[in-house]
């Protein structure tokens, strides 16, 4: 398996809460700490408090046109059916992605036919460029931008340092570099790297490569401000204040479950 060779600042612990609105995580600072670092100590560390993810966030961002007609097309049920599977089949590409940067094999018969086209156009792309991989999968938190989440890839190419971002979509979305600037940012401001570029790759893509390869140079001068609006809407929405959230109910919920028969 590959490990991360990123070090950051101070350490902390990353987790998705149990919750049903939306996407959440639950930070905590594990020691060393400074003064006013936090206020509540428990096992993990002091506990900095519940934020969104990026993604989250970027549910303000103003809903296409072509995905009202496809949601107007489909039914509004059938459409969140539909949604939620391509977002299992997603994790299945990535995880197999995962498994293939670590060095593993996958064997055909464990995907759909679309799946494994999308994971040789992967293969296509690793062999042009050849990344050199930093992290994978690496929980994230700004403390300044108030969000959280988990980016798929930091890697070199070229000299250049990249957040790499795998997109199974059938399209590239204007949002897709405002959630990347947003993770170049907290990566930024935790620890001493400089990314030079954030990057969407787009697999099965319908063009004689099967991918798309696009990079966002001008991610912080652009995008991230693009972000911070966004942001700025979706608390609008969301929260009474900075530190209130209108609704947000954590569940604590068992590891396991057992009928006692």
């Amino acid at each position: 398996m590959l490990n991360n060779t990123i070090v950051f600042k101070k350490n902390y612990i990353v987790e998705l809460a149990d919750t049903l609105s939306g996407h959440y995580y639950g930070v905590w600072l594990t020691p060393p700490y400074k003064k006013g670092d936090a206020v509540i100590v428990g096992k993990k560390g002091r506990f900095l408090g519940y934020y969104p993810s990026a993604t989250t966030i970027l549910n303000a961002y103003p809903t296409s046109e072509h995905l009202v007609k496809w949601i107007a097309d489909n039914g509004f049920h059938e459409s969140r059916a539909m949604r939620d599977e391509a977002g299992r089949r997603g994790t299945r590409i990535h995880t197999a992605i995962e498994t293939m940067l670590g060095g593993g094999e996958l064997a055909k018969e464990a995907f759909t036919l679309e799946e494994w086209h999308k994971l040789d156009t992967f293969v296509k792309w690793h062999t042009v460029y050849k990344p050199e991989i930093l992290g994978l999968e690496i929980p994230i938190y700004s403390r300044k931008g108030k969000y959280a989440g988990r980016l798929d890839c930091l890697c070199k190419i070229a000299g250049q340092i990249i957040l790499a971002d795998w997109k199974s979509s059938a399209n590239i979305h204007k949002s897709f570099p405002l959630q990347f600037s947003a993770y170049a940012t907290a990566i930024e401001e935790n620890s001493d790297i400089k990314i030079d570029a954030v990057a969407g790759l787009q697999l099965g893509a319908k063009n004689k490569d099967g991918y798309r390869w696009i990079l966002y140079p001008d991610w912080k001068e652009k995008y991230y401000k693009v972000f911070g609006h966004v942001q700025a809407t979706w608390l609008y929405e969301n929260y009474d204040s900075l530190k209130n959230p209108k609704d947000l109910p954590i569940l604590h919920l068992p590891t396991t479950l057992k009928l006692s028969l």
